[in-house]
């Protein structure tokens, strides 16, 4: 097939066409556009309306933090906070929570004023209530105008309660990309379910928006009110200004699917790049390389998100021994100003930056009962650059942040600290070789000093029988072994944007897990766009799947998103059919008679196996072919899912389910989709000394390919 002949640039630049469409923008197939979903009916002759429906948000044991959105129902203007005389003035509303559906009997209730200034938002918080009890509540306009749904939501249980929890999680939904079926299927199944297997809460790890346009062809989101303009000649559009933000909540929550869901469960949400600026960190832009300044947008992008998410922050007590960092949003006037990437990792001491960054914490943490702690961290505003600046990067045959060799992210990541504070001056790969401009800097952080010290507390003080990490990027390395194939490649890691661009920061933290002796542990992340589930370690690059087993602290599960393209059909794509890295890819149905998704097994099996598959037809003899300490950690890819995940925490382990749907690019019928798949995976609790033992897959429905690697 003329691969294993292609150079190392050759390759890596082929590749990197695919990387970049992943990153930035992939058009998918899909419906004629379509705007926002049709509001609710109105009252005969009403006044006001509510288009984004309402939710609540972060409960504990006695309270739970409730939100919508009132408007006039003929706004004037694109921002509702810019309007003047009697349309700015302040909407009045009502609140009602009830034990009962009905409100035959009302627990609290008060009186509200949604002001121009929060864009008609109102965030109440309500206490004095019962723990694990469901509750239902209303918001009311003087009309007598109400929410298309009524609010459902359920606090947490004691904390010294023995029982189960239920929850999902889910990642990436971008609006142009495609519909929110997944959604649908989570009401649906919710709905027939037992009461001990209803849903808690959904856990939502970020992408809730996304911040430019350009990300699918399946609807629409309508121009922006100001936006700002980045790529090729400027013909990208972005979010710049808190009317732009405000603009795609108020768009991306008027979908019916996600306004039932928000309706029916209680959201825990942590945010990830696409809330602010792509593969963001600090107050920095990074659409044409390097960090742009955009501590303004940073500022607009925070308010926007404590305007529509519902997250308790200031009034959150954290841990029993840790109190929480986080903090309500603190307006501050920032100036765009340059960030020193010269200064090395940690938070530009740049007063802009840091007051933009300080405008909105959000890690914190929620105990659910006995049996869950769940810790949620912000891998966005407290990481350092990525590790290799990106015209290096590019030197070496990469992008800005894809396909950057091991060799050199072990090097620049390790800063001054590499090879026991005796770094190299420059670093080779290949014919290229490029100076060592962090040898005299730290090593990254993605967490941040203090962020990571909470993190450490709250992990060494919970006394919870599962620790879960909810976070937005997956600590699990995803390598292409290059080298396998091409006698000029190297091992690269598909993306530095993730845990794979912290490799020192992430062996401490898991070196920090490793002495919590017989703690049981699982990692929840999204971002990829990619379902993967495997071991946790201290470090990776076991020699055999065994040897990783032997040593993992945990697990992890990495969900896709739930409309966002997969990362497969960004690569197919960008690699044509007579690339020579097609096999990569997919076996366009020369294996098992379909358009294979080959990228599964070069992940989890190596390059090797992918090629080996598709010169031969046969997908047994690519296994014969496998690189058995390639992602030796990894037990389960499909990385062309569209999905959700569904989590259930007892005394006696965890179950995770990561389910596969169709791709949602056609408008939604009346009835939810049909999994294609589901993979089912149990983590049993442990006794100090035991082993981790992370059983499954157990796979219902049609198996992603490689189907005889992947059944359990």
């Amino acid at each position: 097939m003329g691969f294993m002949s292609t150079s190392r640039r050759t390759f890596l630049e082929t590749f990197l066409k695919g990387a970049g469409c992943f990153a930035v923008a992939a058009h998918l197939p899909g419906t004629a556009p379509s705007g926002p979903a049709a509001p609710p009916p109105k009252r005969p002759g009403a006044t006001y309306r509510f288009p984004q429906g309402l939710v609540s948000g972060d409960p504990l044991p006695q309270s739970v933090l409730l939100w919508t959105r009132v408007e006039r129902a003929a706004p004037v203007g694109a921002d509702a906070a810019e309007r003047t005389g009697e349309d700015a003035a302040p909407v009045p509303l009502s609140l009602r929570v009830s034990r009962h559906e009905d409100f035959s009997s009302v627990v609290a209730e008060q009186e509200l004023t949604a002001p121009a200034e929060s864009d008609y938002t109102v965030r109440v918080w309500v206490d004095a209530l019962r723990p694990g009890t469901t509750y239902y509540y209303r918001f009311e306009a003087p009309d007598g105008s109400r929410p298309a749904h009524v609010g459902r939501t359920r606090t947490a249980p004691a904390p010294d309660d023995d029982t189960a929890v239920r929850f999902a999680f889910a990642s990436c939904q971008a609006y142009e990309a495609g519909y929110y079926d997944a959604y649908r299927w989570l009401l649906e199944e919710d709905g027939a379910a037992s009461d001990d297997r209803s849903i808690d809460f959904v856990l939502h790890l970020g992408d809730f928006i996304y911040e430019g346009l350009g990300y699918g062809a399946a609807r629409t989101v309508p121009p922006f009110p100001d936006g700002g303009r980045h790529g090729p000649e400027g013909t990208e559009q972005h979010a710049r200004t808190l009317a732009d933000y405000r603009h795609l909540y108020k768009t991306y929550l008027s979908d019916p699917d996600l306004q039932e869901a928000r309706a029916r469960f209680p959201f825990v949400n942590i945010w990830d790049d696409h809330e602010f600026t792509n593969d963001a960190w600090q107050g920095a832009a990074t659409y044409d390389a390097g960090g742009e300044p955009a501590q303004e947008r940073k500022v607009a992008a925070n308010r926007a998100w404590f305007e529509f998410i519902p997250a308790v922050l200031s009034d959150h007590p954290g841990t029993a021994n840790q109190p929480s960092h986080a903090k309500d949003f603190t307006g501050a006037a920032v100036e765009n100003t340059p960030l020193d990437t010269d200064r090395g990792p940690g938070l530009y001491p740049d007063e802009n930056n840091q007051a933009a960054v300080d405008t909105l914490t959000i890690y914190r943490s929620f105990r659910w009962g006995r049996h869950l702690e769940l810790v949620l961290t912000d891998t966005r505003s407290y990481r350092s650059p990525p590790p290799i600046p990106p015209v290096m990067n590019r030197r070496l045959g990469g992008t800005d942040r894809y396909l950057a060799p091991l060799r050199a992210v072990e090097v620049f990541d390790a800063g001054k600290a590499y090879n026991d504070g005796d770094p190299p001056r420059s670093v080779t790969v290949g014919d290229t070789e490029v100076p060592n401009v962090r040898r005299t800097q730290p090593p990254g952080t993605m967490l941040g000093a203090r962020q990571k010290r909470w993190w450490k507390d709250t992990m060494r003080t919970s006394d919870a029988t599962w620790t879960v990490w909810g976070h937005s990027v997956p600590t699990l390395p995803m390598r292409l072994d290059l080298g396998a194939v091409d006698p000029e490649g190297e091992t690269v890691v598909f993306t530095t944007d993730t845990w794979d661009g912290y490799l020192r920061e992430r062996e401490e933290l898991m070196r920090f897990l490793e002495a919590r002796e017989g703690a049981n542990f699982v990692s929840l992340s999204g971002d990829n766009h990619n379902t993967f589930a495997g071991v946790v370690s201290p470090t990776y690059g076991h020699p055999t799947p065994e040897a990783a087993a032997e040593s993992a602290l945990g697990a992890e599960f990495s969900i896709c998103g739930i409309s966002s393209p997969s990362v497969f059909q960004a690569l197919l794509q960008a690699v044509g059919p007579d690339s020579p890295l097609r096999p990569l890819v997919t076996g366009d149905g020369r294996i098992q008679g379909e358009q294979e998704v080959s990228l599964n097994m070069t992940f989890q099996h190596g390059a090797k196996a992918s090629v080996t598959a598709a010169k031969t037809g046969d997908a047994a003899q690519g296994l014969q072919a496998a690189n058995p300490a390639h992602n030796s950690h990894l037990r389960y890819v499909d990385s062309s899912a569209h999905g959700i995940g569904v989590v259930t925490v007892t005394s006696a382990g965890v179950e995770t389910e990561m389910v596969t749907i169709p791709p949602p690019t056609s408008a939604p019928q009346d009835a939810g989709p049909t999994p294609l798949r589901t993979a089912r995976f149990r983590l049993a609790s442990r006794e100090p000394g035991a082993p981790v033992e992370l059983r499954g897959p157990d796979v219902s429905g049609t198996p992603p390919f490689p189907r005889s690697a992947t059944q359990g």
